[in-house]
């Protein structure tokens, strides 16, 4: 959205019906929004403790001015309470940093679309669910949050479905894409570990992915078997070339974590044995000599404790060539 047009904000303030009016702006996406009224904009600028002009990011594919208040207005209308503001404006900064690539991830006809991972004190702070039913519909902090930051990028970042967005296929995290990591992990969280932010840290992760698949595995019980559950999911994404540069998180349960988190592995023992094997079953691949488990594998532990179900989700192209994960600090 250029400098000079108005806000969200103003869009809906002389209507009969706001809701009707921001849909015949285009400015929703598909689904009913909250009217982001005056009041409510200056709440949620309020609490994010910055002012109302301070531009955050300049916001892919079009650098719309992402302002704090133009953030705020986006927000309102995903649903999200006031204090998700500093997690909204987290997830606005690590989107929208050259590296992740929003521009390309949200103008190629590839699927993908950022996926925000939550992790720290900020989960439990927020209410956002690591737990069952993690990637569906149980907490307002994980809809509202995803749901906001897909419509800053359609309304600020000028990402207007089927006219900018050209995404063949698209997919269902278009609407809202948030996950959190579970605070029994056995790992460090995500941003800390992979992501370089402090210890003891609240961060939010944007990783350009696919929709998740699902890793069944109620027969594991040993490392080095679960291990292999995981590195045939990976392989079967690195042996298309399509994908062989690509990222691939692994999103692992708490039960699978305990597994793969026997005899005290750490992060990289995990990820280095599922890349290897991962790399032995896809077969010879155009990494020019650089270990798989180096070019963008990466663990997350979320999900719920009762059935074996992990999953792995899939990224965009890869770092350097695409798109690379990016964390950013609460």
């Amino acid at each position: 959205m250029p400098a000079d047009e108005p806000t969200v904000a103003h869009l809906a303030l002389d209507a009969d019906d706001p809701v009707e009016a921001l849909h015949e702006r285009g400015v929703t996406d598909g689904l009913p929004v909250v009217p982001p009224t005056p009041e409510r904009v200056a709440a949620h600028v309020a609490a994010s403790g910055r002012s109302a002009d301070e531009v955050v990011a300049r916001v892919p594919p079009s650098g719309g001015h992402g302002t704090v208040a133009r953030l705020a207005a986006n927000a309102v209308m995903a649903g999200c309470r006031p204090t998700l503001m500093p997690v909204v404006l987290a997830a606005t900064r690590a989107m929208c940093e050259e590296a992740f690539n929003l521009y390309g991830v949200r103008t190629s006809n590839h699927p993908a679309t950022p996926l925000f991972v939550v992790g720290g004190p900020a989960v439990t702070e927020h209410g956002f669910n690591a737990g069952t039913n993690v990637f569906g519909p149980v907490s307002r902090a994980n809809a509202t949050l995803g749901r906001a930051m897909n419509l800053i990028v359609q309304n600020v970042g000028g990402a207007t479905p089927q006219l900018i967005d050209q995404s063949t296929m698209g997919h269902p995290g278009r609407y809202a894409y948030c996950i959190a990591e579970h605070p029994e992990s056995p790992w460090a969280p995500l941003h800390e570990a992979e992501g370089g932010l402090p210890a003891g840290s609240s961060g939010v992760t944007a990783f350009a992915g696919d929709a998740p698949t699902a890793v069944a595995d109620y027969a594991s019980i040993a490392f080095e078997d679960l291990a292999r559950s995981f590195a045939y999911h990976v392989a079967n994404v690195w042996a298309n070339p399509f994908y062989a540069f690509s990222e691939v998180m692994l999103v692992v349960n708490t039960a699978h974590a305990r597994v793969l988190a026997q005899d005290g592995r750490d992060r990289s023992a995990v990820l280095e044995r599922v890349g290897v094997v991962a790399r032995e079953m896809a077969g010879a691949l155009p990494y020019d000599g650089v270990a798989p488990y180096e070019r963008g594998l990466h663990l997350v532990c979320a999900g719920g404790e009762w059935g074996q179900y992990s999953a792995i989700v899939t990224g965009w192209v890869g770092p350097g060539i695409g798109s690379t994960m990016i964390s950013q600090e609460v």
